[in-house]
Parts: structure tokens; C-alpha cells; sequence
């Protein structure tokens, strides 16, 4: 009589520890796909939100100098080198402000903005090409001037240094070169490369 309650006890004890397995090796399994998939989600927003913002170049981050100058049929030019001398990405974007400077330093005008092709530039700054310039990168941009007098001046006014600024930044350079000024000064926008067209 005992042998057989045993019995029923074993077999009784042997389903439950099955039934037991079955569930409790479903659950984790579960469980960890669901931990995984959570996983994933979190470390892809993380990666999205994460992306660097890069700056405007600074003046510190630039070494501003004359490039080539050229000239043709009453206009001069004269290309203003900008070049990223820090270790670090940054942007150049639109036009830099450019004053003429007289033997003593005193600035007698300012450079008006002008398209690539010679127009005024009337457009908004937004249209225009941004510069991502590497370290060791040049971008540059043309100032010009002309030689030829207007009205009854029988001579024109010689600028013999520029002061530029490079485009969105607060502090300027003095760059030594001349340009005539008999319709005062104008400057392009900034572009790639060491042509400043």
C-alpha cells in the first residue's frame, strides 16, 4: 500500500519539476529579447542626439594673409587667404568685412559685398556656401579696386593695408596690401581654395 502512494508522489513531484522547467525556461528567454530590443532603442537615440555642432572659425584659428593680387582693365584684385592653422574643423560662411587703411592705420572705408560675378550682392546671406575648413585647409575671397578716376579727379586714393575680419568673428587682421581706390573697395563671398573666385 505504501508503494504505491510513493509512487503516485514521485510521478506527482516529476510532473511538477517538468511543468516548473517549461515555464521557467520560457520567461527569461522573453525577458531577454525585451531587455535586448530596449537596449537597441536607447543606444540608437543616444547616437542621434550626440552629433558634434561645429563653430564658426575663430580669428585665433586663422592665419589671414594677402594671396595673389591681379589686374585688368581698371579693376585690381587682390585675394585674401584664410587658413584653418588650429587642429580643429570649423566654418567660414558668407562675406568678411574689409576696410581700406591709409599710411597711418586709419581705416577710410569699408568694402561693399559683391557676387562673384561683379554684381552688389542683394540676396540673403543664407544662399550662400558654407566653408568647412579643415585644419591646414584655405578658403579665400577677393577684394577690389579701381584705378581709374571718376568724375574730375585726375587721381585716385591708395590704400596701402586692409583690415579684414574673417566672416562671423570679432577681431580683425591687418593685411598688407595695396589697392587703388577710386570707387572705393568691394569684396566677395568666401569660397574653397586659394583663388578667392
Amino acid at each position: 500500500m505504501i508503494r504505491p502512494i510513493r509512487l503516485a508522489i514521485v510521478a506527482t513531484l516529476g510532473a511538477l519539476t517538468l511543468l516548473l522547467a517549461a515555464c521557467g525556461g520560457g520567461t527569461p528567454s522573453a525577458s531577454t529579447a525585451s531587455t535586448t530590443s530596449s537596449s537597441r532603442a536607447s543606444s540608437t537615440t543616444t547616437t542621434s542626439t550626440t552629433q558634434p555642432t561645429l563653430a564658426a572659425c575663430k580669428t585665433g584659428q586663422l592665419s589671414v594673409t594677402a594671396g595673389m593680387s591681379s589686374g585688368a582693365a581698371g579693376t585690381l584684385g587682390q585675394v585674401v587667404l584664410f587658413e584653418n592653422v588650429s587642429s580643429t574643423l570649423c566654418l567660414l560662411h558668407a562675406f568678411p568685412g574689409v576696410a581700406g587703411l591709409d599710411a597711418n592705420g586709419n581705416q577710410l572705408t569699408q568694402a561693399t559685398r559683391i557676387q562673384s560675378n561683379g554684381t552688389p550682392f542683394t540676396g540673403s546671406a543664407a544662399s550662400l556656401p558654407t566653408i568647412q575648413l579643415a585644419p591646414g585647409a584655405t578658403a579665400s575671397a577677393l577684394v577690389e579696386g579701381s584705378d581709374v578716376p571718376t568724375g574730375n579727379a585726375t587721381s585716385c586714393v591708395s590704400y596701402p593695408a586692409l583690415l579684414v575680419t574673417p566672416p562671423n568673428a570679432l577681431q580683425s587682421v591687418k593685411v598688407t596690401a595695396t589697392l587703388p581706390g577710386c570707387s572705393g573697395l568691394r569684396v566677395t563671398p568666401v569660397v574653397a581654395g586659394t583663388a578667392g573666385m
